[in-house]
């Protein structure tokens, strides 16, 4: 399916290429796109790959062609409208019923950034601020682990490629993201050359060397390893919790061996880990230039709803029981457990609703927010900016100025100056 046939795209006309023109603060290009892309939007579903939208300065976002029967539902024909500011990016809904949301606010007129989760109708999509066609492929998977083209290219295909050129490598990362998976695909490559011992640093008491075991995928080998033998790669989870005498005997087989391998995971930055102490300095130099980094989910979003397919085909849940509310909510969640906190709260909502549409109610409190806990809303240097969100604010407060207070960041004082420097009419309310 093509972009076009998802989404009617009105670009501004360019004048300028890429290379002269000005960059704006939010790191876009206003007129075309670089060499990756640029920026635009990545439309993401459960039905269907990811998709990306091209946009620049101007352009007005609508649906495909009326006698079009891939258009999606809720898209007016003119949408919303794109401009680049010198402090940013922003959306401006064209007055549609529908209403266009950023990260869950329906706004008039709103900053997007990077990562920034959008939706215009019942299509969601994410904004990215550059190198827009990497994001666009066929996805792909790593044992149990999905991930999207761009994934690909950024962090597996380079921590495959350290291992097979005989490099150690550490894999850092929050818990539930797949560093496990990753480093145990990394040590398959070296399977053939030499026995594999793997280490886990997260079990209780002294942690004990396994042979490494293919029948177990991601976890620990069964069998102690044999006094004397000498592997040629050691896998270690959690290296960050392995206790320092255990980190100096690795440290000396890995050097009295030539072309040893030491693959290790970490559940934080292995320079954090050495400064506070959990992993010694020596045993760190080991990874000198050789470190990844796997992102959480919050920053790969346009993932999250592959994971949540690869979820529910396993689960055996009807793709058609995703509502638009719910799959925006998943793609907006922070998910500081990674992705078996995603796979629990998907079993949790299909148990509450064994039939019929997943309801988001039953899991509304298990959604931690992303980072960004506010809208970037315009400035109010400008009027008619700071009118559109002084309105905004109070609409979603449902007319209470000590909430619409609240969401700005301001005083109830500072919200009536406001009003009476924008010539809004607000009725003053006394204070008990």
């Amino acid at each position: 399916m093509s972009e076009q046939s998802v989404l009617r795209v009105e670009l501004a006309e360019a004048t300028a290429p890429a290379t002269h023109q000005k960059e704006y603060r939010s790191g876009i290009h206003a007129k075309r796109r670089d060499a990756a892309g640029g920026w635009g939007l990545v439309m993401v579903s459960v039905n269907h790959p990811p998709q990306v939208v091209g946009l620049n300065d101007g352009a007005v976002v609508g649906s495909a062609e009326r006698e079009s029967l891939m258009a999606i539902p809720g898209i007016a024909p003119e949408h919303a409208r794109v401009n680049v500011r010198s402090d940013g990016c922003y959306i401006e809904d064209l007055g549609t019923q529908e209403g266009t949301w950023v990260n869950g606010v329906r706004a008039r007129r709103i900053n997007v950034m990077h990562g920034d989760v959008v939706r215009l109708g019942e299509q969601i999509a994410v904004f990215v601020e550059r190198e827009l066609n990497l994001h666009e492929g066929i996805p792909g998977r790593l044992g149990p682990l999905v991930h999207g083209s761009k994934q690909h290219r950024d962090w597996i295909e380079p921590a495959l490629d350290l291992v097979r050129r005989g490099s150690n490598l550490c894999i850092e990362g929050s818990p539930g993201v797949g560093k496990r998976t990753l480093a145990h695909q990394a040590a398959m490559l070296r399977q053939n050359l030499g026995d594999i011992f793997v280490i886990d640093g997260t079990v209780e008491g002294k942690p004990i060397a396994t042979v490494y075991d293919p029948s177990t995928p991601g976890k620990a080998g069964t069998t102690p390893a044999p006094a004397g033998v000498r592997p040629v790669t050691w896998l270690i989870y959690s290296a960050d919790r392995l206790p320092r005498p255990q980190q100096l005997e690795v440290a000396h087989a890995v050097g009295r061996m030539t072309g040893a391998t030491l693959i290790i995971t970490t559940d934080q930055p292995l320079d954090r880990a050495a400064g506070d102490g959990h992993i010694a300095p020596w045993f760190a130099s080991l990874f000198s230039g050789k470190r990844l980094t796997v992102p959480s989910l919050e920053l790969r979003r346009e993932d999250i709803l592959l994971i949540v397919r690869d979820i529910a085909e396993r689960m055996g849940i009807a793709l058609d029981r995703f509502t638009p509310d719910l799959l925006e909510a998943l793609v907006r969640a922070g998910w500081p457990g990674g992705v078996p906190q995603l796979e629990n709260v998907i079993t949790t909502a299909a148990q509450a609703t064994p039939e019929g549409p997943l309801a988001l109610a039953s899991i509304a409190d298990q959604l931690s927010r992303g980072p960004r806990l506010k809208p970037n809303l315009p400035p109010a240097t400008d009027p008619s900016l700071a009118r559109a969100r002084l309105e905004d604010a109070l609409a979603r407060a449902n007319g209470s100025v000590a909430s619409a207070a609240r969401a700005l960041g301001m005083s109830r004082q500072a919200i009536y100056r406001e009003a009476d420097r924008l010539g809004l009419d607000i009725a003053r309310r006394k204070v008990r």
